[in-house]
């Protein structure tokens, strides 16, 4: 891969990485990481420059965690951690890229939790203290979500069929708003197919938390 195809690649990724952020659709968001996905690992193939790399592979791990596909998240997560080392010079040397890798390690951190990968855990935080320590401090402080999900979200077997299971949401929900009040007819749809077409219970948010208010 020359110079200019390089930069056509990141160029591709940064737009790809923007169009997250246009609140796309559960099966849209699938379908952009995958390319996102593609262009990385072609690239890091390529020999790309490591940080180029460790950011990417955390952009992605970070989206993957986003949407709950934790097996797929920790598939770009360690690709990250096997370029984190390589990456410590030009991280410490820069506090911007210091700030933009720590989000990314926040979520590491807590899916690792969340995944019961204790040991996992544990190697993750001596990693990161030696490169990037205030992402420990972050985590600490950080505000993590305390509302309960239904345990079936953690296993292989519902996150191998996650991608499909929202394209499938979003053909039955096509034309409907989504503002507020939308998440209920979202986890109603949800659990309607889980059941049907793959035999998977699942319970939304709102029947585990009673107590809270959604909209």
């Amino acid at each position: 891969m020359n110079d200019l195809e390089y930069k056509a690649a990141v160029e591709a990724f940064v737009a790809l990485t923007e169009k997250l952020n246009d609140r796309p659709t559960g099966g849209e968001v699938f379908a952009i990481l995958a390319d996102m996905a593609k262009l990385v690992d072609a690239t890091a193939e390529a020999g790309c420059n490591a940080v180029d790399a460790l950011e990417m592979y955390l952009n992605i791990g970070s989206g993957y965690y986003g949407c709950k596909h934790y097996l797929f998240a920790l598939e770009y997560y360690d690709k990250a951690l096997e370029r984190l080392e390589s990456c410590r010079d030009a991280i410490e040397a820069d506090e911007d890229l210091r700030d933009a890798l720590e989000e990314g390690f926040i979520n590491m951190l807590d899916m690792c939790k969340k995944m019961e990968k204790e040991t996992e855990s544990k190697a993750l935080v001596s990693v990161i203290q030696t490169v990037t320590p205030s992402s420990i401090d972050a985590m600490k402080k950080a505000r993590r979500s305390s509302l309960k999900n239904d345990p079936v979200e953690y296993t292989e077997a519902y996150m191998a069929i996650l991608p499909e299971l929202e394209v499938k949401i979003d053909a039955e929900l096509e034309g409907v708003s989504r503002g507020m009040g939308f998440c209920f007819g979202y986890w109603r749809t949800k659990k309607e197919i889980l059941k049907r077409d793959y035999g998977i219970e699942w319970d939304s948010p709102g029947v585990l938390n009673p107590h809270v208010r959604f909209d």
